[in-house]
């Protein structure tokens, strides 16, 4: 007897022949324009490879992490730090990829209490290494991939505490907890074969980006500090919020060709063709309108701080200062890193415009 066949397997060989056309998405902010820290070549060479040929062992993986060139985005969220700052940015943000790996293709991909244990080890090492809390634990018992995946953040770790206040440093771990907890294997919102809602998928798609510690890390780009309570401010929410979503919805359209020709159907894109009923070129263009409304979100909150410019209340200043056009920065870097680093399409496929056509 033949196994039914469920929705979201129907769904996928239904994919093949649909065309759809990503927008141009440096339109989200016209205004917006990439500045570079002048040493990033130098940082990549000379800094960044070598970090990842110490602790990356396999030679595929190693090369597909330095081909993604990390530095690029680090150089625009760093444009004007030190040479110092850019390098440990640039490891930080090559970091959350070495470690996703051990979940998505790496030993612990189909071994729940693997998981599980890894996970909760990695919480303990970052309570740890940021706050001193507990004692630094122990990793024995896991691969030397697994250990190199949190060992190699030990300078990272140590360069954060050394320049930020306990502060900042308990925002930094309170933002990357939540993405610990949050990593899983793939397709697992699928897992009891049944469509997820658009809100099943943005509750679990929120933390698994790693965006929120990314923006918590502009406070130790600018040297900045805020009290943790200060994550409670709407503005503050708000703005990382709607940071996030952005990140979330572009990074989706743009890497939903290559995710749809290997299986995997956990993006935006098709959670909102399965749930309405639509193409691939209609979803293409609600997740672009849905960027555009977080864009608005965030230009509400700039324009409400830039009025009350006699306030000098601490965090409006900081949110002016460090906050507004960082997480500008954080949202547009990593587009930009996305269309020059080769991430899911050839510099040939992108168009002048920025625009890129597709067929599945």
């Amino acid at each position: 007897m033949l196994e039914p066949i469920v929705p979201h397997q129907a769904f996928r060989k239904s994919l093949r022949g649909e065309r759809a056309t990503i927008p141009n998405l440096y339109d989200l902010f016209p205004d917006w324009t990439p500045r570079f820290h002048p040493d990033l070549e130098k940082a990549r060479v000379e800094v960044l490879n070598p970090w990842l040929e110490r602790w990356v062992d396999e030679p595929q993986t190693r090369a597909k992490l330095q081909a993604a060139n990390f530095a690029i985005f680090a150089a625009i969220v760093c444009a004007d730090a030190s040479f110092e700052k850019l390098c440990t940015v640039a490891k930080y943000f090559a970091w959350y990829f070495v470690w996703d790996d051990q979940f998505d293709c790496g030993s612990l991909t189909n071994d729940e209490y693997g998981r599980a244990n890894y996970q909760q080890k990695s919480k303990e090492y970052f309570e740890h290494a940021l706050l001193q809390k507990g004692s630094r634990p122990d990793l024995s018992s896991f691969t030397k991939g697994q250990q190199m995946a949190l060992l190699c953040w030990d300078e990272v770790g140590e360069h954060i505490s050394a320049c930020c206040s306990k502060d900042a440093r308990e925002i930094i771990l309170r933002t990357m907890l939540p993405f610990v907890e949050s990593v899983d294997t793939v397709d697992s919102i699928y897992v009891h074969d049944c469509v997820p809602t658009v809100a099943q998928y943005w509750q679990r798609r929120d933390l698994t980006a790693a965006v929120y510690p990314v923006i918590a890390t502009l406070l130790f780009i600018h040297a900045a500090s805020t009290p943790v309570t200060s994550l409670q401010n709407p503005d503050l929410a708000n703005l990382w919020k709607h940071t996030s979503y952005i990140v979330h919805i572009t990074n989706d359209m743009l890497s939903m060709p290559k995710e749809a020709n290997d299986g995997q159907i956990e993006g935006l894109v098709p959670v909102l063709m399965m749930n309405y009923g639509i193409n691939c070129a209609t979803a293409m263009e609600w997740s672009f309108q849905l960027a555009q409304v977080q864009v608005r979100g965030i230009r509400a909150i700039e324009a409400r701080l830039r009025e009350n410019t006699e306030q000098c209340e601490e965090l409006s200043k900081l949110l002016t200062d460090v906050f507004i056009d960082g997480c500008k920065d954080v949202a547009m870097g990593l587009i930009h890193w996305s269309y020059h680093g080769e991430r899911y399409f050839q510099n040939k496929e992108i168009r002048a415009d920025y625009t890129i056509e597709f067929e599945l």
